[in-house]
């Protein structure tokens, strides 16, 4: 039967009239094709990096320098013995230091970027996570201009240099690894075997390695997503057997992940059960509060940020939105987001729906309390969900899947269709979309009044309090008050209008821009690899630009040391000098008030402190920050709060109650008040008592009649009778040696007494022995330790000697060897069975 033709004499359906031309970049060899893309892609990295690679300046954040000052006490030690101190004397008045200072031990594939970073940071990780991301697309399509792409859109998402200024390493290595683990987890999936698995071991263990397990958890959280949507396609194409196989991979290469970071993770997470985020009050299984974790939840309107850089303000003092401040927007531009609708809308592949579910999910995480019906039961159900805070750093996945979209978008848009009605079906799509998005973009423009008020939230009751508490005498309800806070509101409001709208015509612009290339290659008036290479040309200079208003040399410091960053005054050497006077470490501890001291770093740089800077506090210390060093009646520092933990110094402005004032820092204006009435770090106690709860313990302790000196306050009953201390009584201590690892004191007691040692009570290490006999070590006041302590002269030593730190090691170092042991030999092997076929073929 003849088919039926077209008013133009063509069959619906029929093919091209000729085929499209062989192009330049399509002759080309694929080894020379990589070469191009890797070189722009290297060429990238050093245009962006520019300012830290060619200023003489260092890319050195505030978290760093706060990291390098929480850290000095265990890098001290370890440059002193070559051993790890494991203990941080200097922190909270001492809390393990695994997630502080902890090296990596047992050397792994990523010792190479490691290996380059003290001389080319962030360029030693930045490189690997472009090359991540181009293979993995390559992988998926292999389309080696799209890889280059993607590696741009995620590699240059304003995120990761915002990370970068502000000092969170970790969190940037971690995502720079973050495409690797996907390509090990794809890889895998569609080739299973033995050598697939131990790949995704190495890959899943490096990620681990990185130092933060928040964003292994999302990532793992997006691969299990994959997983699902993977599993329910095979079954339904009736493939369940091969997918199972590569779940048992898989699986196999997650065990053996997990037992190679067994140093560090064993002693972490034998830790977390004693933070806050592991712990409740008095101990037992918990999490973080919700109102904790669900601080920096990314708000609804928010998420236009993706789009529109600078909707609210970008960062710093211009921003408006929601949260209590921010560095920075999660931008990924327009070109992005309509290249990855395209592969939704159009490019129906399993990879497409797994990262389109998983970026749906994670953005609805990132909402976090301004999406309670979601994340509430997520916290209260989801395993581990609730021991992360921070909901927007979800975000920073989401930027990866959407980059990832966008490579296999433009991969569908540059792939040509068979027939002539296929592609007009797919050129109407790319039309579509691209109108879309131009039209969404002018629709915020113009109607920018409706959707924002360019307001922070209580903003003008804010601004209210700030000019009456500028002019004493005059009432809120004044109405030159009312009058000048409108007119100051009206001003700021408008400014931020008007850098709303420069960022929208800015997204606008690369979107016609954009729109163009995709149109001039639909109609043949464009090569593909030009076309490609002009998007991501465009995805460079979009996100490079926003990039560079956050890491640029103002944002640079001319130390390339943290340690030189952090100031030294002159109360710092008078407590010094005092503590050499006293003997050395271990004798006092101080209190800096010059900044708030739950998240103030600097003094431990120098001091043994009360304070300091961590996301991990142990759970008892953290109750004594709320409970005890405050006291609740006054809202004054409390004196047993302060004398518990032996704290001699307090460094303030104005004096204190039961201090004397013994230095004034004319720099600072900052004085040292010395507490003579602080306990020593080790005394003997002639009574205890048994308190039942943490509150009646809290009370008892704030309590003015209750004098640590001569009662102990106990959780439970022990098995041990002391003997009141009074005028006649000898009982003596001596400190012999301190260190991180090891405390050891010469005691004399007329009577069996407890010695309460001022000292953080944390049962996961620390070990006592008295003559060499071991004993036990009982929590007192609280947060302290205590040791039982027969009649006579005694040595009473105390060693942080945790087993799983030993374990750790073990297990990791022979899992190691074994899986990169069978991974040379597998491919050793598979080398050998080639070259003997190609001898005999």
């Amino acid at each position: 039967m003849a088919r039926k033709k077209t008013k133009k004499g063509k069959a619906p359906g029929a093919p091209p009239k000729r085929p499209p031309a062989v192009s330049w970049w399509d002759r080309l060899p694929g080894a020379t094709q990589h070469g191009l893309c890797l070189a722009l892609l290297l060429l990238v990295t050093v245009g962006f990096f520019a300012p830290a690679l060619f200023s003489g300046k260092s890319l050195v954040g505030s978290d760093t320098v706060n990291w390098r000052a929480t850290a000095e006490a265990l890098i001290t030690y370890r440059e002193a013995t070559g051993q790890e101190a494991l203990w941080d004397t200097n922190v909270f008045a001492g809390m393990p230091g695994y997630l502080i200072s902890f090296p990596k031990k047992i050397p792994q594939i990523d010792l190479l970027p490691d290996s380059l970073r003290a001389f080319a940071w962030p360029v030693s990780h930045f490189l690997f996570l472009l090359l991540g991301a181009y293979l993995l697309v390559f992988f998926l399509t292999k389309d080696r201009l799209s890889g280059v792409l993607v590696a741009c859109a995620y590699g240059l998402t304003t995120y990761l240099p915002i990370l970068l200024v502000t000092g969170h390493n970790t969190k940037f290595v971690a995502l720079c690894y973050a495409p690797w683990l996907v390509l090990a987890f794809v890889y895998a999936l569609r080739r299973p075997g033995l050598l697939t698995g131990l790949l995704f071991a190495v890959a899943l263990a490096v990620h681990l390695r990185a130092g933060h397990v928040q964003i292994t958890y999302y990532v793992a959280f997006l691969l299990g997503l994959w997983w699902i949507v993977e599993g329910v396609g095979a079954v339904r194409q009736r493939e369940a057997k091969g997918f199972g196989a590569a779940t048992l991979w898989l699986a196999l290469g997650a065990a053996l992940a997990l037992l190679m970071v067994a140093q560090p993770y064993l002693s972490t997470f034998e830790y977390k059960d004693y933070t806050i985020r592991g712990a409740t009050t008095g101990g037992g299984e918990g999490g973080l509060d919700w109102s904790y974790a669900m601080a920096w939840s990314q708000g609804l309107g928010e998420l236009v940020t993706l789009l529109v850089a600078d909707a609210f303000g970008g960062g710093g003092a211009t921003y408006w939105g929601p949260k209590t401040f921010t560095a920075g927007p999660h931008y990924v531009g327009g070109i992005v987001l309509l290249l990855a609708a395209l592969a939704l809308w159009r490019y129906r592949r399993g990879a497409v729906w797994a990262l389109g579910l998983g970026t749906l999910l994670m953005t609805a995480f990132a909402l976090g309390e301004n999406f309670p019906l979601l994340n509430r039961l997520m916290f209260n159900v989801f395993p581990l969900f609730d021991a992360f805070r921070v909901p927007e750093t979800w975000l920073s996945v989401v930027a990866l899947a959407l980059a990832l979209l966008a490579g296999l978008g433009l991969f569908y848009v540059a792939r040509r269709e068979p027939s002539r009605e296929d592609e007009a079906r797919k050129t109407t799509s790319v039309y579509v979309a691209a109108g879309a998005a131009l039209g969404l973009v002018v629709v915020l423009l113009l109607g920018k009044g409706l959707f924002f008020d360019f307001e922070r939230p209580d903003e003008y009751q804010l601004l209210v309090q700030q000019i009456v508490s500028g002019n004493p005498g005059v009432s809120p309800d004044d109405p030159r008050v009312a009058e000048a806070a409108q007119r100051f509101l009206d001003e700021t409001t408008a400014e931020r209008a008007k850098k709303f709208t420069a960022d929208a015509v800015r997204t606008l612009l690369f979107l016609l821009l954009a729109a163009g290339a995709l149109a001039a290659y639909r109609k043949e008036k464009l090569p593909g690899w030009a076309m490609q290479a002009a998007l991501a040309v465009l995805v460079v200079i979009d996100l490079g630009g926003v990039g560079r208003r956050y890491l640029n040399e103002d944002a640079l410091q001319p130390a390339r040391d943290a340690e030189r960053l952090i100031a030294r005054y002159g109360f710092d050497d008078f407590i010094l000098q005092r503590r050499d006077e006293a003997g050395g470490m271990g004798r006092f501890r101080v209190l800096s008030l010059e900044a708030n001291p739950s998240t103030n770093a600097r003094p431990s740089f120098f001091h043994e402190s009360i304070g300091g800077y961590h996301g991990a506090k142990l759970r008892l210390f953290q109750d004594y920050l709320d409970h005890l060093l405050v006291d609740r009646a006054t809202g004054r520092l409390s004196e047993n709060g302060l004398d518990l933990l032996n704290t001699r110094y307090v460094v303030a402005r104005s004096p204190l109650p039961g201090t004397r004032l013994v230095y004034q820092d004319q720099q600072t204006g900052l004085s040292v008040f010395e507490n003579p009435d602080a306990v020593p770090r080790a005394f003997f106690v002639g009574q205890t008592e048994v308190v039942a709860t943490p509150e009646e313990t809290w009370a008892r302790l704030q309590d003015e009649t209750f004098d640590p000196n001569q009662v102990a306050l106990l959780p439970e009953p022990i098995d041990f009778a002391t003997t009141p201390l009074d005028s006649s009584s000898t009982a003596a201590v001596t400190l012999q040696r301190y260190g991180p690892r090891e405390i050891a004191w010469q005691v004399e007691t007329d009577a069996p007494r407890l010695l309460v040692v001022s000292e953080i009570y944390y049962p996961a290490g620390w070990q006592a022995f008295v003559d060499g006999e071991a004993a036990p070590i009982y929590r007192a006041d609280y947060l302290l330790r205590a040791v039982p302590v027969p009649a006579g002269a005694h040595e009473v030593v105390m060693r942080f000697e945790p087993t799983s730190y030993r374990t750790g090691l073990w297990v990791a170092g022979v899992s190691t060897a074994l899986v990169y042991g069978a991974i040379v030999a597998l491919l050793a092997t598979a080398w050998l069975r080639r070259r003997k076929t190609e001898a005999t073929a």
